[in-house]
C-alpha cells in the first residue's frame, strides 16, 4: 500500500480505492494544510519566536496569523454552516475581550484580549474547516503522524540523557524565554528541573513537562481507536507511549483514564446488562460517596494516590483560594492581576478553568465548557448508530477530548498544546453536527 492509497482512501481501514494517484495525495495535502501548518507550529518550541514592539510571535502565532486571511476567506464563502456550538466558541472569545476592556480600558484591553482570542479561536476554526468527518480526522493522523512521532522521541531522548535537549538548543540560537508577572516580562525564565520516580521529568519541544505528555496522551485513543493502519498506527502508538517520560500524574490519571474507557467498551459489548450510561451514573454515585464518606472529600482521595501528595494538596490550595477571587469578581474577573492567596505561594495558577474564571469572569469558562459538553454529547450519541470502524474511532474522539477536559481542572493550558486542544474541538465540532443541526436549517 502506498502512501497515496493510505491518504486517499474513503475505507475507515484505508483500502485502496479505485483510481486513487499521486493527484489524489496533493489533493488532501492541501485541503489538511493550514492544520498541517498549525499542528506542526504547535510542535516546535516557544524559543523559536520573533519579538516585534514587546511581541513576543511564537510559532504556533505565527501561523495562526499567515491563516488568518484563509480562516476569513472559509467564513466569508459560506463552507462553515454556524451551530450553537460555533456561537458559545464566539461568545467566549468575544468575553475575553469584553472582560480585558472593562479592567485595563479599550485600547489596552483591545490588544491584550486580542493576543488571547487569537491563540483560541483561529485555531478552533481551523479544525473546524478542514476536519469535517472521521475520514478526514483520520487523514489528518497520517499526515502528522511522523511529527508526533518525532516529538515522542525527543522526550525519550532527554529521559536517556537525564537533561533537556531540544529547549536548551533553540534558546542558545532564539534567547531564553523571558518570565511573566501580570501578563508583563519581567526578565529570563529559569528552567523547570524536576525528578520523580529517579527520572527526570522531560518537556521536548513543549513548554511543560506535563503539557508534554497531555499533548501525546491525547493522541493515544485517536490513533489506536482510528482504525488506521500500518505505520501511521505504529508511528502514533509510540508517540502516545512517550507520554509516560512527563512522569506526570496528571497524564498518568488521563492513560488509566483511556485504559478503564476502552476495557469497559469492551465489556460492554459482550456483557448485557452493561450500559455506558449505567457506567457514568455508578461513577457518580461512587464520586459522591467518597466526597460524603472520606475524610476531606474526593479530591484528597485522589491526591493521596498522586505520584506528588504535596503537590496536589498546594493545587487545592489554590482551587480555595482562587474560587474566594472568583466569587468576589464572578463577571470580568482580575485580568493578569494577582489572586489573594497566602503570602508562601506562587502566583501561577495549575488548573485552566479556574485560570480562565480568574482571568475574565465565569461567563468565559462556561461559554467554553458547554460548547465542549455540547460537542462530546453530540459525538457520544452517534456512536450507536455507526459501524463497528467508525463508532470505535467516535468514542476515541469522545475519550480524548474528554480527557483533556478533565485535565483542565488540574492542569493550565497554554503554547503549542492550547493550540492542539481547540483545533481538535474544532474538528469534532464538525463531525458533532451535521447540515440539519446548523442554524441555517439547511
Amino acid at each position: 500500500m502506498t502512501s497515496a492509497d493510505t491518504l486517499a482512501g474513503s475505507s475507515p481501514v484505508w483500502h485502496k480505492p479505485v483510481g486513487a494517484s499521486q493527484s489524489d495525495l496533493r489533493t488532501i495535502i492541501w485541503q489538511m494544510m493550514p492544520a498541517l501548518v498549525l499542528f506542526y507550529s504547535a510542535l516546535l518550541p516557544q524559543e523559536m519566536r520573533l519579538e516585534i514592539a514587546g511581541l513576543a510571535i511564537y510559532p504556533y502565532r505565527f501561523a495562526t496569523l499567515a491563516l488568518f486571511p484563509w480562516i476569513i476567506r472559509m467564513i466569508v464563502s459560506g463552507r462553515l454552516r454556524f451551530s450553537v456550538a460555533d456561537l458559545l466558541m464566539v461568545a467566549g472569545s468575544a468575553w475575553i475581550l469584553i472582560s480585558f476592556i472593562v479592567f485595563y480600558g479599550p485600547s489596552a484591553g483591545m490588544i491584550r484580549g486580542g493576543a488571547l482570542v487569537m491563540d483560541l479561536l483561529p485555531a478552533y476554526l481551523v479544525g473546524r474547516s478542514c476536519i469535517q468527518n472521521l475520514t478526514d480526522l483520520r487523514r489528518f493522523l497520517v499526515l502528522v503522524a511522523p511529527g508526533a512521532l518525532l516529538a515522542g522521541a525527543t522526550m525519550f531522548a532527554e529521559t536517556l540523557a537525564q537533561r533537556a535537549l531540544v529547549r536548551p538548543f533553540f534558546a542558545n540560537i532564539f534567547g531564553s524565554l523571558p518570565a511573566y508577572e501580570n501578563g508583563t516580562a519581567v526578565g529570563p525564565a529559569r528552567g523547570f528541573t524536576d525528578v520523580r520516580l529517579g527520572l527526570l521529568r522531560v518537556a521536548g519541544p513543549f513548554s511543560h513537562p506535563i503539557l508534554a505528555g497531555l499533548f501525546l496522551a491525547s493522541l493515544l485513543p485517536l490513533y489506536v481507536m482510528s482504525g488506521i493502519r500500518k505505520w501511521p498506527f505504529y508511528f502514533g502508538l509510540c508517540a502516545g507511549i512517550c507520554a509516560i517520560f512527563s512522569i506526570s500524574s496528571a497524564v498518568f490519571l488521563v492513560l488509566i483514564y483511556f485504559v478503564t474507557m476502552t476495557g469497559y467498551d469492551w465489556l460492554q459489548k459482550r456483557v448485557e446488562i452493561l450500559t455506558w450510561w449505567r457506567f457514568i451514573f455508578a461513577g457518580i454515585g461512587l464520586a459522591l460517596l467518597l466526597e460524603v464518606a472520606s475524610k476531606n472529600g474526593l479530591i484528597s482521595v485522589i491526591i493521596r494516590y498522586t505520584l506528588s501528595p504535596a503537590t496536589g494538596a498546594y493545587r487545592t490550595l489554590t482551587w480555595d483560594f482562587g474560587l474566594n477571587s472568583v466569587r468576589a469578581h464572578p463577571w470580568f474577573g482580575i485580568a493578569y492581576t494577582d489572586y489573594e492567596r497566602a503570602f508562601w505561594m506562587p502566583n501561577s495558577v495549575d488548573a485552566e478553568w479556574l485560570l480562565l474564571a480568574l482571568r475574565h469572569g465565569i461567563p468565559m469558562v462556561v461559554f467554553i465548557l458547554l460548547a465542549a459538553l455540547i460537542v462530546l454529547a453530540k459525538v457520544a450519541l452517534k456512536v450507536p448508530h455507526m459501524d463497528k470502524v467508525d463508532g470505535k474511532f467516535a468514542l476515541g474522539l469522545v475519550i480524548a477530548l474528554s480527557s483533556i477536559l478533565l485535565a483542565g481542572f488540574t492542569v493550565a493550558f497554554f503554547g503549542g498544546f492550547q493550540t492542539w486542544f481547540y483545533m481538535l474541538l474544532g474538528g469534532a465540532t464538525s463531525f458533532a453536527f451535521t447540515q440539519r443541526d446548523s442554524l441555517s436549517g439547511k
